[in-house]
């Protein structure tokens, strides 16, 4: 029988006693235009991305995509052993870890866009779950969005797939196995965040 640990994860979509889809299934083809781009060559992927006259939130969406289509490459590349961010859920086994997590992605929202988000205690089928530092993506985001620096991408996800950190790191699980959601909990949270300071 496989060993359930109890886990948190945030949804806008999620309700008490829902089961997780795992995945980004929905928007992988975004990621596999990257990654077959990518098989060509980064010289290739470069001349598609400074042929693109994307600005703005345009251009923020597809950083997202491309960084998660340059990480799968890496990992089919280089670590195939491990499960692809692209049909895994995210948790973190650390409430504090979701305290940063709101706050650089939620807090500064409108209270209508707050309410939507919901955070959620889990039984997740992981015995040994693998553990990522989310900060090294952020900084793939970040190098991708202000200098389009491919090389950089790629080097922050052999940091990431490899099990490296940053100095304070943010550990997320990464898993493609089943889970169901316990209990709505959001009210923790926003306790922990002092009403996120309202």
């Amino acid at each position: 029988m496989e060993k359930k640990m109890k886990a948190y994860h945030m949804s806008q979509t999620l309700q008490v006693g829902d089961k997780l889809k795992a995945g980004y299934k929905r928007n992988e083809i975004r990621c596999r235009e990257v990654i077959s781009t990518l098989e060509q060559s980064e010289q290739c992927l470069e001349t598609t991305i400074a042929s693109m006259k994307l600005q703005g939130d345009e251009w923020r969406e597809y950083v997202k995509w491309c960084v998660e289509g340059i990480f799968e490459f890496v990992r089919e590349t280089e670590f195939s052993f491990l499960p692809s961010r692209l049909n895994c859920s995210y948790y973190f086994d650390n409430i504090e870890y979701y305290k940063v997590l709101y706050e650089a992605g939620w807090a500064q929202k409108s209270e209508e866009e707050r309410t939507q988000i919901r955070l959620f205690e889990v039984d997740l089928e992981e015995e040994k779950p693998t553990k990522y530092d989310m900060l090294l993506f952020d900084e793939a985001f970040d190098v991708m969005l202000n200098t389009k620096n491919i090389k950089g991408v790629v080097e922050c996800a052999r940091k990431y797939f490899s099990g490296e950190c940053s100095n304070n790191p943010v550990w997320e699980i990464m898993s493609d196995k089943p889970a169901i959601a316990t209990k709505d909990i959001t009210e923790i949270l926003l306790d922990c965040l002092g009403r996120v300071k309202q």
